[in-house]
């Protein structure tokens, strides 16, 4: 493990991340228009038709409780809102990168994961009155991105540093190894994809969120996220849940174990449903 196996990320990203789509780039840029119609967001998802038979599944999930069933897009967009279709524009081009015919059992687990972060995010945000709980979602599903190019670029080499216990944290070997850590090649794929600057630095301090001034609640939000789903046998490594309580980060957002297990609960109810949608 003391090798360095430098790597060329930006050839990785633009080799294994797909760009976004004409039809997606034409949504997410008229979701982000408070004055578009719907009818326009909904006749440019009608583009894609993989797209529109998502939206309407999320429309019509247990993750958004609608009223009544959801049955064209002009509903969706309007019982959905158009941030919410923004996240599921970028949620569904994530999905795309993590899918592939020859998908390793790692990266099953790491979208199982991301999913999970994404819904436990959305679900502290909101019951902490952030504004932005759409964002956090974002922030959750591409919050590991970076470890997806890492294992694709060596699955074994990653899952050995993974399962490697020498004192160290894991950003510090990947480091040491690579060059880059999984939190920078996340940033970097925001980036390229020319998401928020919040949402890249959020990815970038995820795991170390009191280094950062900028968008420090939202790098909070997604820690004690992740946390929980590793707590809960969701990830790639397994930590105990009281770990996740007295990290630094639940402290500061005031969320104790009672509260994080009730987040839990709420979230998982969701959790096959959106693994479905985006499987």
């Amino acid at each position: 493990m003391g090798a360095t196996t430098q790597i060329d990320i930006h050839s990785l990203i633009s080799t294994e991340i797909p760009p976004l789509p004409n039809a997606a780039m034409r949504v997410a840029t008229l979701a982000q228009d408070a004055n578009v119609s719907t009818r326009a967001i909904a006749d440019a998802i009608g583009c894609d038709p993989a797209l529109a038979a998502r939206i309407l599944r999320v429309a019509n999930s247990p993750l958004y409780a609608p009223l009544r069933r959801i049955t064209s897009l002009p509903m969706a967009v309007g019982a959905l809102g158009h941030r919410v279709i923004y996240q599921m524009v970028i949620a569904s081009i994530a999905s795309e990168a993590f899918r592939r015919k020859e998908r390793s059992p790692l990266e099953k687990v790491l979208w199982e994961h991301s999913v999970v972060v994404a819904l436990m995010a959305r679900e502290i945000s909101s019951a902490l009155g952030m504004r932005g709980s759409e964002e956090a979602f974002l922030c959750g599903l591409l919050h590991d991105i970076g470890k997806l190019l890492l294992i694709r670029h060596d699955a074994l080499l990653y899952l050995q540093l993974v399962e490697t216990d020498d004192g160290r944290d894991l950003l510090t070997r990947e480091e040491e190894i690579y060059g880059y850590t999984h939190a920078q090649i996340g940033a970097l794929v925001a980036r390229h994809w020319e998401l928020p600057e919040e949402i890249a630095y959020a990815i970038y301090h995820h795991q170390r969120p009191g280094h950062v001034d900028q968008s420090i609640f939202m790098a909070r939000v997604v820690n004690v996220a992740d946390g929980i789903a590793n707590a809960s046998g969701i990830g790639l490594r397994k930590i105990e849940e009281e770990e996740v309580v007295r990290s630094e980060s639940a402290r500061a957002l005031r969320l104790d174990g009672p509260q994080l297990r009730a987040l839990w609960e709420k979230s998982s109810t969701s959790l096959r449903e959106m693994i479905a949608v985006f499987s």
